[in-house]
């Protein structure tokens, strides 16, 4: 009987030890320093194009807070032909521009980019080439798994993508997927690839199982009939590619071996003067050792698209 009471005691002292260190902190993060945020991922389809300028928050402030930058002057040029293109502000830091084909205000695969932004503190420079993608989307289909093993969490319909990677090494995609018009924009389902997926060992075959399947659904939710799935597999640069997987890796830095977090560097824009007002390519980088305080990043993308219409 004693046994069993110390037993006891010992037991609710140790839930009270434990419950009594439990206290909550609020932790309060300062910004030194507001950055300017630029999210310019264009591509050539023919589709109004739109680059988001703001300004960064703290770390725990609510997302889609940021305040937007509106009296920036945003251009792009084709640095082979001079061509401008403006981009003018619509609302909340979006700029915009339209192509049009008939009168050549398109993007021409090959030819290297410059982005101009100029706001009352700063003009700021960054470049891009425009890769080509894969030639075709070869077909997609739909499969219909049974099995509730990894990485099918519920039996159902599943879209397939065949497409080959370009021939020579070297190339670089971003296939993204949207179900019904909308794309599958979580940072989990972000989903590039190096050549066909195996970097430089293996190229020129179609893209590996984890890209072509894998990366294109939630198996969470299957798709239904009735269901559209459209995938569009655009080139991106390597320091895209790169750009990318170090935004991957700090989102997926958690858990008890989690290192501080920290902003993603600046590997794309400048500070600069130019040394001819009329030349975009004619300029001097200010204090090169220095970058200024920018996030974001500039890329441009050549494009192909397939959709299916999910059904028996």
């Amino acid at each position: 009987m004693m046994k069993q009471l110390r037993i006891t005691l010992f037991t609710l002292t140790a839930i009270f030890a434990f419950s009594s260190c439990e206290d909550i902190i609020d932790v309060t993060v300062e910004q030194n320093q507001v950055k300017m945020v630029i999210d310019a991922f264009i591509n050539n389809l023919d589709t109004v194009q739109n680059i988001r300028i703001t300004k960064s928050i703290p770390y725990f402030n609510p997302s889609n807070t940021e305040p937007p930058v509106t009296n920036a002057t945003v251009i792009l040029v084709d640095s082979a032909t001079f061509k401008i293109f403006p981009f003018l502000h619509l609302k909340d830091g979006n700029y915009q521009w339209k192509p049009n084909k008939s009168t050549g205000d398109t993007f021409v695969v090959g030819n290297t980019y410059a982005l101009l932004v100029i706001t009352p503190e700063d003009t700021l420079l960054s470049f891009t080439k425009l890769n080509p993608t894969v030639d075709r989307i070869d077909s997609m289909r739909t499969i219909t798994s049974i099995d509730n093993g990894p990485p099918v969490k519920n039996p159902g319909r599943y879209a397939e993508l065949f497409a080959k990677d370009r021939p020579e090494p070297g190339n670089y995609y971003w296939i993204k997927t949207f179900r019904n018009d909308t794309f599958v924009s979580e940072i989990q389902k972000l989903n590039i690839s190096q050549d066909m997926g195996n970097g430089s060992q293996v190229n020129g075959d179609i893209f590996i199982y984890p890209k072509r399947f894998n990366g294109l659904n939630v198996f969470q939710k299957p798709y239904q009939d009735g269901d559209t799935v459209r995938v569009e597999v655009h080139s991106i640069t390597q320091l895209a590619y790169f750009w990318f997987n170090l935004v991957v890796n700090e989102n997926r830095n958690r858990g008890l071996f989690a290192t501080p977090p920290v902003n993603i560097p600046n590997y794309c824009y400048f500070r600069v003067t130019f040394t001819d007002p009329t030349n975009p390519f004619s300029f001097k980088i200010k204090d090169p050792k220095n970058p200024p305080p920018v996030a974001g990043f500039f890329c441009m993308s050549d494009v192909r698209s397939a959709q299916i219409l999910v059904r028996e």
